[in-house]
Order: structure tokens, then C-alpha cells, then sequence
């Protein structure tokens, strides 16, 4: 009896041991080890990811992009990384995955109400704002189509095989007769939309109702993604990425499944799609490797005969869309992408890179001294240092398989940036590249906001704070664009005015505009060839602008102008068009007397 007793004391005091010692793990010390442990590793935590932080700003702000593929901070942003992993792996640690948080009916309205709200308020003032570049070039394009079927074939004016994003060029035009606002109004519902779906993925990865909303939210008013939601030839980025959520819900509810044949229609809503994705822009093809990923991190011994046979449907309705690209358009199945892999492109492509520094430091100092203040550019580079450190020192609360799917979501997307040689200009220019990886940032906020460490209400406010700073800088990185349609209005005056005052003996038969500013603060605003197709239904004659490059400038000063045809060229200092050059027959008055 004895004997029984002294074993069953000694299975008690082993329970107990692995308990703490499970406990200790979870990131909870264990009774009897060192009180010192913790605090250390909270100060070399601190430590190590403020010293990240400022090399990132440092590398962001100060070094700047060196040569052609600008190889000076994004190497120095790649050794930063690699340190803050190396830091993470040897100080991080992991909390034990929380039960799914109930919700009450009344929550979840309010919810739903919290995202329509972030997702539709900031975009109300992109609605008056009209086209812009590439807009006038698909109205045309969506003009010649017969069919909805036409959208499949090779067209002129066509550059990229976007079927599903030219059929809604196609709808616009015949719905609300191609007016700007009602492809607007299309890109805001896009946007609400993948809002939407991206709070109900967060809640399946997170288990959390507030770590879902916080991640929905950052998605919804992240500043990166003014251009995709305030210019309408953005909306590609909005189709694809909305296609490829509901693909990843739809494995997710195969995953859920109770029985084959829920399975089989969750797997082919999937895969549908998943072709729906591709079809409205080719960057979603990298799509089954993040279906690879999020199959693998399941704690599953059959985890890997499923993820190859899932993500092989996957690369199956791959290959058929590729087919379908080459069958379309053949030779040029590469559509617009100069993908130079053995030239001037090959070795390591910034464009992740880029794109990560966007996301994380979404801070431009021209943009912010040209719509806000000259004075607030250093205060808000500071705020942004503030709350990265803050979320890269709670990245040590993340789980490695949920850091490894949202690592997916952020940078398999960029794969095919990188490789077509794609980059993030100035003032945000081109920042709709990182609509779709933002979707893996926003699923990492949610997370960190659901370990909210040992001060939970301190944890909360901060999460708070970052959604509403990113609200500030999404309201007001609206300006440029407005900007740039007072601009563009202003471009068209000037066209109609120079046409106008042409003379009326010969009649007209030509007007060259050369010059033509593309940008305004990083927004663009005519495109080459765009800006003769707006300008052409406000007057009676033809126009043509030409590039303003070296090269077409030179051709068009040699080339001998017919009677009737004018050059004018934009004069950046007056801000107007000035007639340059005028093709006269003999005897008649030269150019200078014809100038308005």
C-alpha cells in the first residue's frame, strides 16, 4: 500500500511538471524558474525589432533605390528580415491557438456595419473623379465588342487577356452607358466585397470576432490601396483578388466538410473560382502555392496526400487557363509583360521587396508635404516606427504555421511581379500591385491583435490606433487623385482652346500635341494615345499626342508638317499648350503669327 501510494505521488508530481512545462511553453514561465527569463527576452525583443524598424525607415528614406533595379535598400531591407526572422526563431514565443470566440447576433451586425462603413466612407470622394489614362483606352476597347463572348478573342487595342475585367468594361457601357461614376460605384462594391471576405477568412485563421474585424478593417482602409479603388482601370486587382478569397473560403469549407458530396461542390466552387481569378488578372496563377501552404500547416498526417492532391486539381485548371492563353493568343501569350529573365531583369527582382516597404511604411514625403504639411512627414514616419515595432515585437505571440500562411498570402502574389519586371514607382505610383498581398498583412494584424499579450486593453487601443491612423492616410492620399482630375480637366481646356483658335483658312486637318504631362503627385492622368481619346470627342478635327520621349520627339521635329497640321506642345512653366510648328503652303504666315 505504501508502495502504491509513493508511485501514485511520483505520476503527480510528473503531471504536474508536464503541465508547467506545457504551460512554460505556451509562453507562460513555469513556478520555480527564473523570473529574469522573461523580462530579458522582452528587453533583447524590444531591442532587436526597434533596431529593424530603424534600418527598414533608414533603408526606406534615406538610401533610396540605386540602378536599374534599385539593388541598394531592398538587399539591405532582405538582411533586415532575415535578422528579424533569425531574432524571432531565437527569442519568439508561442502561445497555445485560442478557441473560437462566440458572437452574438447584435455583435455581429455591428461588425458588418463597422466594415461597410471603413470600406465605403473614405472612397466617397473618388467618386466625381471621372477617368483617367488607361480608362480612355478600355472604353474604346469595350466599344468594339459584339458580344460578351468577344471578350475570350484577341481584339485590337488590347494589351493584357483580362476577359472578366474587360466583360465589366463591356457591362459598364451597356448598364450605365460607360459614365464614370457607375464604374466607380463598381470599384467601391469590389473593394466592400473583398472586405468582406477577408474578415470571414480571418475568422476561420484567428478564431477571434475583434482579431478578424481588426484584420478586415487594416484591409479596408489600408493606404496602398487608393489606386485600386479610385482609378476603375485598377479593377483587376479588385476582380482577382476577390476571386481568389472565395477560392481559399471555398477549400476552407472543404476542409469543414461532413460529407463527399459537400466536398466535390466545395472543390469545384473553388476551382470555378479560382479560372475567375486568372481570367481577370494572370497574377492569381501563383494561387496553389498559397493552396500548398495553407494544405500543409494542417496538423494532419494525411496533410500531405491532400495537399498534393488538392493543390494538383489546382495546377490542373492552371494549365487550362494557360492553354486557353496560348490558344487566344499565341506567339504573344505573354499579353503586355516583357518578362526578360536572361537580360537586363535576371538576378534577384526588388519588386517584393518594394512592395513590403509599401505595405509597412506606406509613407510618402512628397505626398505627405503636398496634401497635408511640410512639417508632418517626420512626426508620421515616427508614428509608423511606433506601431511596427509595436506589431513586429508581438509577431513572437504568432504560431510558425500561421506565420507561414500569411508569409504565403504576402509573398507568393509577388512572384509574378517580380518576374515581369514590375515595379513601385514614387508617391505610391503603382501601388495597386500590392492589393492582393496586403490581403496576408491584414490576416497577420488580425493575428497579432488576437495575442494580445499580458495587457489586453493596452493591446487593444493600440490596435485601434494603427486602423485609425491608416483611415487618416487613406483619406487624405485621396487628394493627388482629385488633383489630377482638376489637372487632366484643365490638360482638356487647353486642347479645345488651341483647337479653337486655330485659323479658319486651310480648314484644320491635324493637330500633333506633344508634352503631355502622365502624372500628377504619382496619380496618373493621360497615358500615351489616351489623351487624344479624350480629347477627340470635344472637337471637330483630329488630334494625336505623341510620346514625350527622345526618340519620337526627334522624328516628329524632322517630320515635314502638310498644310493644316499644327504641333503644339505643352510649356510646363505657363501650364498651357503653345502651337510650335504649323504646316503652311508658300506665302502663307509662319507659326509665330498664328500663335494664340
Amino acid at each position: 500500500m505504501a508502495g502504491g501510494s509513493k508511485r501514485s505521488a511520483e505520476k503527480l508530481h510528473q503531471a504536474k511538471s508536464s503541465a508547467e512545462g506545457r504551460r512554460g511553453q505556451a509562453g507562460h514561465p513555469a513556478e520555480g524558474a527564473g523570473r529574469s527569463a522573461p523580462v530579458v527576452d522582452r528587453v533583447l525583443i524590444l531591442v532587436v525589432t526597434t533596431l529593424t524598424v530603424a534600418l527598414l525607415a533608414i533603408s526606406r528614406y534615406a538610401i533610396g533605390p540605386t540602378g536599374q533595379l534599385g539593388w541598394s535598400w531592398p538587399l539591405l531591407l532582405l538582411c533586415v528580415l532575415v535578422a528579424a526572422v533569425a531574432g524571432r526563431a531565437l527569442l519568439g514565443e508561442r502561445r497555445e491557438d485560442q478557441q473560437a470566440e462566440p458572437s452574438t447576433r447584435r455583435a455581429t451586425a455591428v461588425v458588418w456595419a463597422l466594415l461597410l462603413a471603413a470600406a465605403i466612407l473614405p472612397n466617397l470622394r473618388t467618386l466625381g473623379m471621372g477617368f483617367f489614362a488607361d480608362d480612355f483606352g478600355l472604353l474604346r476597347a469595350a466599344a468594339l465588342l459584339n458580344t460578351p463572348l468577344d471578350v475570350f478573342q484577341r481584339l485590337p487595342l488590347r494589351i493584357f487577356y483580362r476577359p472578366m475585367s474587360l466583360l465589366v468594361w463591356w457591362l459598364g457601357l451597356h448598364l450605365w452607358g460607360g459614365a464614370a461614376l457607375g464604374y466607380h460605384l463598381f470599384s467601391v462594391a469590389l473593394h466592400t466585397g473583398n472586405t468582406a471576405l477577408v474578415y470571414l477568412l480571418a475568422r476561420r485563421y484567428t478564431k477571434g470576432v475583434f482579431s478578424a474585424t481588426m484584420a478586415a478593417l487594416l484591409f479596408a482602409l489600408h493606404p496602398v490601396h487608393v489606386e485600386a479603388t479610385a482609378w476603375p482601370s485598377a479593377q483587376p486587382d479588385l476582380l482577382c483578388t476577390g476571386f481568389a478569397l472565395l477560392s481559399m473560403l471555398c477549400l476552407e469549407r472543404y476542409l469543414t466538410a461532413t460529407s463527399s458530396r459537400q466536398r466535390s461542390l466545395a472543390l469545384t466552387a473553388g476551382l470555378a473560382a479560382f479560372l475567375l481569378a486568372v481570367l481577370s488578372k494572370e497574377t492569381a496563377a501563383v494561387l496553389p502555392g498559397v493552396v500548398l501552404v495553407r494544405l500543409l500547416v494542417i496538423p494532419d498526417q494525411k496533410r500531405w496526400g491532400r495537399a498534393l492532391t488538392l493543390t494538383g486539381a489546382y495546377a490542373l485548371a492552371a494549365v487550362a487557363y494557360l492553354g486557353l492563353r496560348v490558344a487566344v493568343l499565341g506567339p504573344h501569350w505573354l499579353g503586355g509583360y516583357g518578362v526578360d529573365v536572361g537580360g537586363s531583369q535576371a538576378g534577384l527582382s526588388p519588386a517584393p521587396l518594394l512592395l513590403l516597404g509599401e505595405l509597412l511604411f506606406p509613407l510618402h514625403i512628397t505626398l505627405i508635404k503636398a496634401v497635408l504639411s511640410p512639417y508632418l512627414w517626420l512626426l508620421a514616419v515616427v508614428l509608423a516606427g511606433a506601431a511596427l515595432i509595436w506589431f513586429m515585437r508581438n509577431l513572437v505571440f504568432v504560431s510558425w504555421s500561421h506565420l507561414a500562411l500569411y508569409a504565403a498570402y504576402l509573398l507568393v502574389p509577388t512572384i509574378p511581379i517580380a518576374m515581369a519586371g514590375l515595379m513601385v514607382g514614387e508617391e505610391m505610383a503603382n501601388s495597386r500591385y500590392a492589393y492582393l498581398p496586403s490581403v496576408g498583412l491584414a490576416f497577420l494584424f488580425g493575428e497579432i491583435c488576437a495575442r494580445r499579450g499580458r495587457r489586453p486593453a493596452r493591446s487593444r487601443a493600440a490596435c485601434l490606433a494603427i486602423v485609425c491612423a491608416a483611415a487618416v492616410l487613406s483619406f487624405w492620399y485621396v487628394e493627388p487623385w482629385r488633383g489630377a482630375a482638376r489637372f487632366r480637366d484643365h490638360l482638356l481646356a487647353e486642347g479645345v482652346r488651341i483647337v479653337n483658335s486655330l485659323p479658319e483658312s486651310p480648314p484644320p486637318s491635324m493637330v500633333y500635341i506633344t508634352g503631355i504631362p502622365f502624372a500628377y503627385l504619382g496619380a496618373p492622368v493621360f497615358v500615351e494615345g489616351c489623351y487624344a481619346a479624350a480629347l477627340s470627342p470635344l472637337v471637330n478635327i483630329a488630334v494625336e499626342d505623341v510620346a514625350p520621349s527622345p526618340a519620337r520627339l526627334g522624328v516628329m521635329n524632322e517630320t515635314k508638317l502638310l498644310p493644316g497640321q499644327y504641333v503644339a506642345n505643352w510649356d510646363q512653366e505657363t501650364q498651357r499648350l503653345v502651337i510650335t510648328r504649323a504646316g503652311q503652303p508658300p506665302g502663307a504666315p509662319s507659326a509665330s503669327e498664328v500663335q494664340p
